[in-house]
């Protein structure tokens, strides 16, 4: 006899096949990017060495590198975005506890949650945990079981953080209790977590501080003395364009770098 697919079975089978669709497109539009951008590249540095082989090399491997990161983008979108639900997951979870223990059916409170955090719209605090637990607020109402909800998040998320929750919010809807502890003692481990790293990134900062102000002061400081001590004692000559690009251009540009790491190393919940 011939299984019935669930719903949530259906939907999935066919978000598969637009993930795949799009994975393809995604590859297809990298591919086109980086070869227009390298060709660009090519040209460029093609007039200015006058040279066609090494101008060729050189946008080769710039459009390789190129792909590579087009590719890796929508990757590093997910993370970034399974990190901010995790910043988020603590207080979302208490938020859920306290509407349970008021004698709200488990389904209705996640309901309640999920519609009050979405409705934040000045702060918009709490938006991206709230819209994930839409999808699943979502997918029981056509027809999915609260299992296959969470295992469809899951596969979204793909976070060890949320894959415990969720297996914390299913333990406690098929039980049916009204005792959310073990909900409250996973946010307050979530939000322990969050604390300890804090004070991690927070001694790390003082590190990160004093690097920053070195680059960003001291090291050009210490250039210009070099170049103007240099160009009378060490026979050391810089052309004006020289001096100009490592002042202007080079220098800014390891301070972007230096703060885009710093920006990187901060935990997603600091930066609500």
């Amino acid at each position: 006899m011939r299984k019935m697919k669930s719903p949530l079975e259906k939907i999935l089978k066919k978000n598969a096949a637009m993930r795949e669709r799009e994975l393809e497109a995604h590859k297809s539009r990298s591919m086109r990017l980086s070869i227009f951008i390298s060709l660009f590249i090519w040209l460029i540095i093609g007039v200015v060495e006058k040279n066609i082989l090494k101008s060729g090399a050189i946008a080769l491997i710039a459009a390789i590198l190129l792909f590579a990161t087009f590719l890796s983008l929508p990757v590093l979108k997910k993370r970034a975005h399974a990190k901010k639900v995790e910043a988020e997951l603590p207080l979302f979870l208490l938020q859920l506890s306290t509407e349970i223990k008021i004698g709200k059916s488990f389904l209705e409170a996640l309901k309640d949650c999920t519609a009050q955090n979405l409705n934040e719209k000045r702060t918009r605090k709490n938006l991206c945990v709230a819209d994930e637990f839409g999808k699943v607020v979502a997918d029981t109402e056509k027809g999915a079981t609260f299992q296959e909800a969470l295992n469809n998040m899951n596969n979204r998320m793909e976070s060890l953080t949320i894959r415990r929750a969720c297996s914390s919010l299913s333990n406690l809807h098929l039980q049916g209790k009204k005792d959310v502890d073990g909900l409250k003692k996973l946010a307050q481990e979530l939000l322990l977590k969050q604390k300890i790293e804090s004070r991690e990134f927070s001694s790390k900062m003082v590190v990160y501080a004093l690097v920053f102000v070195a680059v960003s002061a001291i090291v050009p400081a210490m250039f210009q003395s070099f170049i103007l001590i240099g160009s009378y004692f060490m026979k050391i000559s810089f052309t004006p364009e020289q001096v100009f690009a490592i002042i202007v251009v080079f220098f800014p540009a390891v301070d972007i770098a230096i703060l885009s790491i710093i920006n990187s190393k901060t935990p997603a919940f600091l930066r609500q």
